[in-house]
């Protein structure tokens, strides 16, 4: 399958080219400076900035699938796992902007626009109601939905859009990220039961993205939870 990945040179995104290829897809990796990612066989590095719907459609002409893996900005470098990086990430989520409420109507939009029929979004537990958790993860949810009311306005926002399109979407919720190893033996599935404050790491949240993408017919509209 031809796959291209929106978001391509952030944490997830970057992990989601790397096991994409590693399945024999080909790849289409598109970022805002598509200059910072590494060439390898079957991938293909285009410029595409989620606020320009020609930019992004251009950018995926042929791909098959897209999965998107934009969100809030922060300085959080991959490998730091230390205070700074947790900080940084916190402020994004508290201030996070409008990347997702104004990029992903986009993304649809250019998904219309260049024929691709499968998108994929990694959005957040955050977003849960909480019912098919445990008690104590939806007494914590509650208060973490306080803390990051904007960030989770701006999620439920594209999560909205994209349940109202007409592609075969899937909505993947992980919890929080970290650096770390994919282990494949994470939880996956529609409204799945998980720790919601167990974090796991972007590889394994990588993994279940390009399975939405290529190997979950089951997960076709519906949303995913992701996690321990």
């Amino acid at each position: 399958m031809k796959i291209a990945v929106i978001g391509a040179t952030g944490a997830t995104g970057t992990k989601v080219v790397e096991r994409a290829l590693e399945l024999g897809h080909e790849v289409i990796a598109v970022a805002r400076r598509p200059e910072l990612i590494s060439a390898a066989a079957r991938l293909t590095s285009r410029k595409g900035d989620v606020m320009n719907i020609d930019s992004v459609a251009k950018a995926i002409a042929g791909a098959e699938a897209v999965i998107t893996c934009i969100g809030p900005t922060s300085t959080f470098a991959q490998g730091a796992g230390n205070s700074k990086g947790v900080l940084n990430a916190v402020a994004a989520n508290l201030s996070p902007g409008s990347v997702m409420s104004l990029g992903i109507p986009n993304v649809l939009a250019a998904c219309q626009r260049a024929g691709v029929k499968r998108l994929v979004m990694q959005s957040g537990i955050g977003l849960s109601d909480g019912k098919e958790l445990s008690f104590s993860n939806r007494l914590t949810l509650s208060v973490h939905r306080r803390i990051f009311t904007k960030a989770v306005k701006d999620k439920a926002i594209a999560e909205s859009e994209v349940q109202r399109s007409s592609l075969e979407w899937v909505i993947v919720r992980p919890p929080g990220m970290k650096e770390g190893p994919a282990t494949r033996t994470y939880t996956a599935g529609p409204w799945a039961r998980i720790a919601a404050f167990q974090q796991i790491s972007f590889a394994d949240c990588a993994d279940s993205l390009v399975r939405a993408a290529a190997s979950e017919p089951t997960w076709v509209r519906k949303i995913v939870n992701v996690g321990r």
